[in-house]
């Protein structure tokens, strides 16, 4: 079936709110969708950017990548507005500046930092805490939206290089709410340590892959950076009596990102209990403090949203996974024994374990648990090697090609907005792999379990023999199929082959091999 929903253009922001109801959770799962006018409102302006590009000149950026770096830096002035303002700043050991403090975009501004460009040599090492530093010091002008470009070709060598101390000062050492959009050039970079770094300030990280264009990488990502409408945004909950933070959980993402021209909101989370909801945003919407509210009525949740509660599955694990990596930072090297030994990570695992399997969500962590002979009902066994993966690949691989294949894979999932039906990810060799061994259907995961596909909520578990068969074609089957279609479930019954379906408690083989 196809399904087109729209929302009619307001007065600043528009949504819409479909939902899932699941009484397992205590209300259900909901997706806000949120949209920015075509056109902004008579005589609105957009927030003015400052913008600070940061880059390596270490002896590793000599020559193609250099000349690259300076392209996406003219590119980045040329499409600055009036009223915005830029500085540069360039290091290797040390840290060199075009400016003391951001500068206005003028002619003369400009013409002088064309030349600053041009002088620029890459020479030495690469001290990225005292360049990040430098960039993160330097105060705004009130009124605009600080944005860092970061850019580095290889790991810190110079002064503090400790990854965990280097995050922390970028965290704790950003007292303006810079946004710092990292960018790795090649391989040779922390991978966690450039994510970490993003996603703090609101940004997001990018990795240019050896004989990529950095240039085209740079400007690609200031291009999206294009007219911020709202910046800063923050969701409150309300309900009849007032504040309602705790009618909703797991809210993803925690942190509401800025929102540019071309943008869409997308929030994700749970809700508690049936009585209405406004969700209200607020922000700095075209340069004045504006709140916008859409009100949700759980009454509305229909189980023809099943995409609902899969959407949120899958953030869910990309924001557990990404907890796990960033965990490598503090502990350093791990073994698997001690990871099987430390609360927070057996937590974390735990749950990314029990989201994978319930929801049919897998990652290349998690990708065995649809292989053939994987058997679901032999927890020690299923921890033991989603402790492996997540611990050998998610915390101790911190550079190269398969560290970054982990971060596209991950930022893939933290910004998913349609199902990864076919679960394809990026292995460690950045090839595409695609599991088809387990069938996201309807609300249920059904797993391919020798020769017949298993119901997730049964595999693996003493209810997963049948109670009762019914055979294809019979009007046993057809009352089934009625009330699966009654329920918005009728996709549940076109699997080909056999099913093993739970249906009010009750475990169900339905024969299929009839059906054609």
């Amino acid at each position: 079936a196809f399904r087109l929903s729209y929302v009619r253009e307001s007065d600043g922001m528009s949504a819409t709110v479909f939902a899932y109801p699941d009484a397992s959770v205590g209300g259900g799962y909901f997706l806000l969708l949120a949209g920015l006018p075509s056109e902004a409102e008579t005589g609105a302006q957009s927030i003015k950017r400052e913008v600070t590009l940061v880059f390596d000149r270490s002896g590793s950026m000599r020559g193609e990548k250099l000349d690259q770096v300076r392209e996406a830096a003219l590119q980045i002035l040329s499409a600055l507005e009036d009223n915005e303002r830029f500085n540069i700043i360039a290091y290797n050991e040390g840290v060199d500046m075009f400016a003391g403090a951001p500068v206005e975009n003028t002619k003369a501004n400009v013409e002088a930092a064309h030349e600053y460009l041009e002088k620029i040599k890459a020479s030495g090492g690469t001290n990225i805490y005292d360049a990040l530093g430098e960039a993160l010091r330097q105060k705004p002008v009130e009124g605009t939206l600080p944005i860092v470009l970061f850019l580095t070709d290889g790991l810190p060598t110079v002064g503090q290089t400790s990854e965990a101390a280097i995050g922390d000062m970028a965290m704790k050492g950003n007292v303006y709410g810079k946004r710092i959009f990292t960018f790795g050039a090649g391989v040779d970079v922390n991978v966690p340590l450039l994510e970490r770094v993003a996603r703090d300030s609101r940004a997001t990280s990018t990795f240019v892959l050896p004989k990529e264009d950095v240039e085209a990488k740079v400007a690609l990502v200031f291009r999206r950076l294009a007219g911020p409408v709202l910046a800063s945004p923050e969701l409150a909950v309300f309900d009849a009596s007032g504040s309602a933070r705790s009618r909703v959980a797991d809210v993803i993402p925690s942190k509401v990102p800025d929102l540019f021209e071309v943008d869409q909101l997308v929030v994700l989370g749970q809700y508690r209990g049936d009585e209405p909801l406004d969700f209200v945003f607020g922000g700095n919407y075209f340069g004045k403090e504006r709140k916008f509210k859409f009100p949700f009525d759980p009454s509305n949740a229909k189980t023809q949203n099943s995409f609902v509660p899969r959407l949120w599955a899958s953030r869910r694990i990309a924001v557990l996974v990404d907890a796990i990596r960033q965990l490598g930072a503090e502990t350093g090297v791990m073994t698997v024994d001690a990871a099987g030994r430390d609360p927070r990570i057996k937590e974390l695992i735990d749950e990314i374990v029990r989201l994978s399997t319930q929801f049919g969500v897998l990652t290349e962590y998690t990708a065995f648990l649809a292989r053939e002979g994987t058997d679901l009902g032999d927890v020690a066994r299923v921890m033991s090697e989603a402790t492996t993966n997540l611990v050998d690949r998610g915390m101790n691989t911190r550079m190269g090609l398969s560290a970054v294949n982990q971060a596209s894979n991950n930022a893939y999932q933290f910004r998913q907005d349609r199902l990864n039906i076919s679960n394809t990810y990026y292995d460690e060799r950045m090839a595409r792999v695609s599991v088809t061994s387990v069938q996201q259907v309807s609300d249920r995961a059904f797993y391919n379990q020798s020769g017949r596909w298993v119901d997730s909520r049964v595999v693996g578990t003493p209810a997963e023999k049948p109670t009762r068969t019914i055979e294809f074609g019979s009007e046993e089957w057809m009352r089934l199929a009625e009330k699966l279609a009654d329920a918005g479930r009728r996709g549940t019954m076109s699997l080909r082959g056999d099913i093993v379906l739970e249906v009010d408690g009750e475990t169900i083989l339905v024969k299929n091999e009839g059906a054609k």
